[in-house]
């Protein structure tokens, strides 16, 4: 039986074992890669999210003793409360205001406000946020 073509059943299996040794690592770093790519996909969100409710106050100025919900939930995005928005974000958004942040005294009432969001399922995602504002 010379010029026997095919291929045995060992070498079949010696051909499974290698491609399980080159295939089980790559599969392990993709399944590494993705839950990575999952986390910096909600830490973006939380940071679009502070980022966006410091620019409604930039832009409207601030009043003491305002909640992030008023400055967030504006009447025609048809929200009423953050709560809305817990099922996009899962966050909690605090806001605090230092009047006269250095002793500036400046004939303009100023704040310095800090916006704190923080991820409800993850107490490690937080974000910090601070500007200045006039007082309306």
């Amino acid at each position: 039986m010379k010029n026997e073509n095919g291929i045995t059943l060992i070498e079949l299996l010696a051909a499974i074992v290698i491609v399980g040794i080159v295939l089980v690592p790559l599969l392990t770093v993709m399944t590494g890669s993705f839950t990575r790519t999952v986390a910096q996909g909600k830490d973006t969100q939380l940071s679009y999210y502070g980022q966006e409710v410091m620019e409604i106050i930039r832009e409207q100025g601030y009043e003491e003793g305002t909640s992030a919900t008023e400055y967030y939930c504006l009447k025609d995005r048809g929200c009423v409360t953050i709560q809305d928005t817990s099922v996009t974000y899962d966050a909690k958004v605090t806001i605090t205001a230092d009047p006269d942040p250095d002793d500036i005294n400046t004939t303009i009432p100023i704040y310095e406000i800090t916006i704190e969001v923080e991820s409800q399922t993850d107490s490690t995602n937080r974000y910090e946020l601070v500007t200045v504002v006039k007082d309306l």
